[in-house]
């Protein structure tokens, strides 16, 4: 190959750009999402120990550990489909050609998991601008803590989950891309 073969070929196209800039976000969230895991087993070591050795349970630790829990598991979304650990049933799926899988996922993509993830992320959205407004609280637990937080995590959470939807289609398209080319050689 000539240098500017080369040289074209590791130029980044825009589809390249797009795709680590999205992927930057999820590794963003997915990075916070496991640093939320160190107070959340804080929280549960100092129940646990709270409730055991001191016979004085706390009323605060069930509606904290909801919280940073639940905000910790939908910030991890994004991070998880970029890394490929959604479920996936691979009987079938791992018998087809490259191509088919290609065209299948695109499919997938655009008749599944955009229409629902769009559809809970307006919901979310909603959701979150009335808990706000509302300054809405836990309905478990006494502490009666503030859920609104967790309501606007939810929805910057399946929006980043949609950006990495996004990202996987232009992946997916790349791959359709390569095997066209691959087929014409």
């Amino acid at each position: 190959m000539d240098e500017q073969g080369a040289l074209m070929q590791s130029t980044p196209t825009w589809m390249d750009k797009v795709i680590r800039g999205i992927e930057l976000i999820s590794e963003g969230a997915g990075r916070f999402a496991s640093y939320l895991l160190v107070p959340l087993v804080l929280v549960f070591l100092y129940e646990i120990i709270a409730r055991n050795v001191f016979n004085s349970p706390t009323t605060w630790a069930y509606g904290t550990c909801y919280i940073i829990g639940g905000c910790a598991a939908v910030l991890s979304f994004g991070y998880a489909m970029k890394n490929g650990a959604m479920v996936r049933i691979d009987a079938f799926y791992a018998k087809l050609p490259e191509k088919v899988k290609c065209i299948l996922d695109l499919c997938l993509f655009a008749l599944l998991f955009f229409p629902l993830t769009l559809c809970g992320t307006v919901v979310c959205i909603r959701e979150a601008i009335t808990s706000v407004a509302a300054m809405e609280l836990i309905s478990t637990g006494s502490w009666q803590a503030p859920i609104w937080p967790t309501k606007i995590v939810m929805a910057i959470s399946l929006m980043i989950l949609i950006l990495q939807g996004v990202a996987e289609v232009l992946k997916l398209v790349q791959r359709l891309q390569a095997v066209k080319k691959e087929e014409r050689v």
